[in-house]
């Protein structure tokens, strides 16, 4: 049976006309795409650092103000906390950190210190699981590092972390990795017994872990928000949280200036070209309107044909994009703890305003040519 289209409909042009389409259909794909990578980034950065962030949620962390010369708890804020029915359990700890390869350069990848007995704790507390080797023995200087900081480092399990062999490092001792803890929270943990006996940890803060009680979160970080700031300062994830808002705030809004002027050209360049191909139809347009089709239904046609081709480009450039996305994951950002992909609302609320200015400008242009059209004019052209 011989294939036929409907004259009118709004793909015939598309099918006859595929080569002139297609610099128009590339144009809006590569621009989501490459709208997108900023917004895939710039969130790939963004959920690192909310990862850090999380630590709070399962585990509040109490600190000395070392700004005011502490280095440990006061004992009645510790009194306290024990007491507070808010709080579920406390445990001291020790965090240092060690840095982590990012997008964005290099960031600090903290890793707590604690009593054996509190391993469990916090990996309850904080989804995470043991996948690979084993947790530190006490007083010993082993680590167990998250997979996330794994990949980025690209170290195994029996990898020893050496400062004297590695210039970038600020951990101040060597600490060599027994297991890989896996999870959405980038924890790691290391012997409290071995890092509170060390003397180059000697001088290092001595904090408290907070668990809340199931259901008091918020009043355990009201209650912990309240405590004496020239003794401690306390960490909980709503303050951290706000703190990162308003400082990632001022990047995205720069990212978002940058776009809306590359949109604002593409939207141009777009709308140009959907121009030329329309004024290169004005026979068929003006046909259409002498043989008796209403103006309505002409502009109509005209308008669903222009953008519905602005939206198929928008989701194929999607779809374009995840596949690079999905190739780059594979061979260079899972090895190394990240995944890249367009399809969350973040990466995909850049790309928006991509098809809605192209679809304006090409539905601008349409209808000022078709509101003016004189179909006797097109008819009578000798061209």
């Amino acid at each position: 049976m011989r294939f036929c289209m409907n004259p009118l409909s709004v793909f015939t042009y598309y099918y006859r006309n595929i080569i002139k389409l297609a610099p128009v259909f590339l144009v809006l794909a590569l621009a989501v795409f490459g709208i997108s990578l900023t917004g895939v980034l710039t969130g790939s950065i963004s959920a690192a650092a909310i990862a850090k962030v999380e630590v709070y949620r399962g585990a509040a962390m109490i600190s000395p103000n070392l700004e005011e010369g502490k280095r440990a708890v006061d004992a009645n804020i510790k009194g306290d906390l024990a007491q507070n029915p808010n709080i579920a359990a406390t445990y001291p700890t020790i965090r240092f950190s060690t840095y982590m390869p990012t997008l964005a350069g290099q960031t600090s990848a903290h890793i707590y210190a604690v009593n054996q007995e509190v391993y469990p704790v916090l990996m309850h507390a904080l989804n995470l699981k043991l996948v690979q080797g084993s947790l530190p023995r006490p007083g010993t200087n082993q680590v167990a590092l998250h997979k996330t900081l794994m990949g980025a480092r690209k170290f195994k399990i029996g990898d020893v972390i050496d400062p004297a062999q590695d210039e970038q490092e600020f951990i101040p001792d060597k600490f060599q990795i027994v297991g890989m803890l896996d999870g959405t929270t980038p924890l790691s943990l290391a012997s409290l017994e071995y890092v509170s006996q060390t003397n180059v940890f000697r001088n290092w803060g001595r904090s408290v872990l907070a668990i809340p009680r199931p259901g008091a979160n918020g009043a355990a970080e009201q209650d912990l928000a309240n405590l004496d700031k020239e003794l401690v300062r306390p960490y909980t994830y709503s303050a951290e949280m706000q703190t990162f808002t308003q400082d990632f705030a001022s990047m995205d809004a720069i990212v978002w200036a940058i776009n809306s002027i590359v949109v604002l050209v593409l939207s141009l360049l777009a709308g140009l070209l959907n121009l030329i191909y329309f004024l290169d139809r004005m026979n068929e347009f003006g046909l259409l309107l002498g043989i008796g089709y209403s103006r309505s239904f002409v502009i109509r046609r005209a308008l669903v044909e222009s953008l519905l081709l602005t939206v198929l480009a928008w989701v194929f450039g999607i779809l374009f994009s995840q596949g690079i996305y999905s190739l780059l994951n594979i061979f260079i950002f899972e090895p190394r703890g990240v995944s890249l992909t367009v399809l969350n609302w973040r990466a995909l609320q850049f790309t928006l305003p991509i098809p809605i200015m192209v679809g304006l400008f090409s539905a601008g242009t349409v209808l000022m040519q078709l509101k003016n059209l004189d179909p006797m004019q097109m008819i009578e052209r000798r061209d």
